[in-house]
């Protein structure tokens, strides 16, 4: 008898294989005559997720399911960093065949054959809500207290991901929000939620830093050329604007680059805090790299242009709204990207101009306004005038 897996695996596998032929359902390749390099990314992509869902899928008929037995949700992995050995194997075990993790999903105890990946079936998995990055980084900085024994799966496990992450990156340098490809707007260049980010700073972190000395050479410079790749895709993408370069949007087309909009209250807007974050990193890192410079004196002017002074979020029961605070700043989430005016959005797709205009559920479930570009700001000044 069939498992009804079988179903869900064929309905989640966006990208799949039929008669050895890979099928794209996902707009942003559809109709396209890809190079070489791109074709074989979707491929492997195709090839990763099909032995994810195959695993799970043997591993139902084995404990003879009917379905998967469901992932506990947590929001933040149910754990701030691994402590002891049974952690550690309780994180490895959520590790996909393919190399990754899934997002919102309770690592604390170990996952049970025949369980998902995640709480979240379309996202494993992903690095989304810090998903992959998070629990290589737990798993690098544990190593030393592991035992021996487990060295050497802490080891293979952060090669793993290490690969998929190498992998996941497009040929242009920039990265999706989930690998293997999902389809839809999860395909785009995500530097929302800080997808962009993340994935930049463990590359850097991998290719540099000493936790990450077990690693074999060739796979830390391999991080190494991944790292300058996807800033040669930031210098390339920042938004013009009038002749102006501003920041960058929170997707962006993962062929020509363009903007592009995710969920329905996620339209086309230029984002501050996760921009901020990447600028940040430049700054620290690659400074003196060609584009750099140029790159960092616009987008911090057109933070400093767009920042609104004096007011402070507040939020409660009733919504959300800015309240005064003499010497605060705070940046809205979205602009404009024509008029440069703060924008916000609700699951109707539509755009307003005021926060109070959405749906209370949006008011309170989404992160409107942030005060993240202060700390890029402030480092910028400081080295600006050193």
């Amino acid at each position: 008898m069939q498992s009804t897996y079988s179903h869900i695996g064929k309905m989640l596998l966006g990208l799949c294989v039929l008669l050895g032929s890979p099928v794209w359902a996902t707009d942003y390749w559809q109709g396209q005559s890809l190079p070489p390099a791109w074709q074989q990314y979707l491929q492997r992509s195709s090839a990763l997720l099909q032995q994810d869902l195959q695993q799970l899928n043997a591993e139902v008929k084995q404990q003879a399911l009917l379905t998967p037995n469901i992932a506990a949700k947590h929001p933040d992995f149910g754990l701030s960093r691994i402590e002891n050995d049974e952690q550690a194997e309780a994180v490895l075990s959520f590790q996909t065949p393919s190399g990754g993790w899934s997002k919102r999903t309770d690592m604390s105890l170990k996952r049970q054959s025949g369980q998902y990946y995640g709480s979240e079936p379309a996202y494993v998995p992903t690095f989304d809500n810090g998903a992959t990055t998070t629990q290589l980084g737990w798993l690098a900085q544990y190593y030393p207290q592991a035992s021996l024994m487990l060295r050497d799966r802490i080891t293979e496990a952060l090669e793993r991901g290490v690969i998929l992450l190498l992998q996941a990156q497009y040929p242009n340098g920039g990265f999706p929000q989930s690998y293997p490809l999902r389809g839809g707007y999860h395909d785009a260049i995500t530097l929302n939620d800080d997808v962009m980010y993340k994935s930049m700073q463990l590359l850097w972190q991998v290719a540099h830093d000493k936790q990450y000395a077990m690693l074999r050479p060739a796979l830390r410079e391999q991080a190494k050329r991944a790292f300058f790749l996807a800033v040669d895709w930031l210098l390339a993408q920042q938004v013009n604007v009038k002749g102006q370069r501003t920041v960058w949007t929170a997707q962006h087309h993962p062929l020509t680059g363009v903007p592009v909009a995710a969920r329905k209250f996620e339209q086309i807007a230029l984002v501050s805090s996760e921009s901020a974050h990447l600028l940040q990193l430049l700054l620290r890192h690659v400074a003196g790299y060609p584009g750099v410079k140029a790159s960092l004196a616009s987008a911090a002017a057109w933070l400093q242009q767009h920042q609104i002074n004096n007011k402070a979020r507040f939020r409660d029961d009733t919504g959300l709204k800015l309240i005064d605070k003499p010497g605060a700043v705070v940046w809205a989430r979205f602009y404009d990207i024509n008029t440069g005016v703060p924008v916000f959005f609700d699951r109707d797709g539509q755009t307003y101009l005021d926060v109070s205009q959405i749906s209370l559920e949006r008011q309170q479930g989404y992160g409107w306004y942030q005060s993240e570009a202060a700390k890029f700001l402030a480092e910028y000044d400081k080295i600006s005038n050193e």
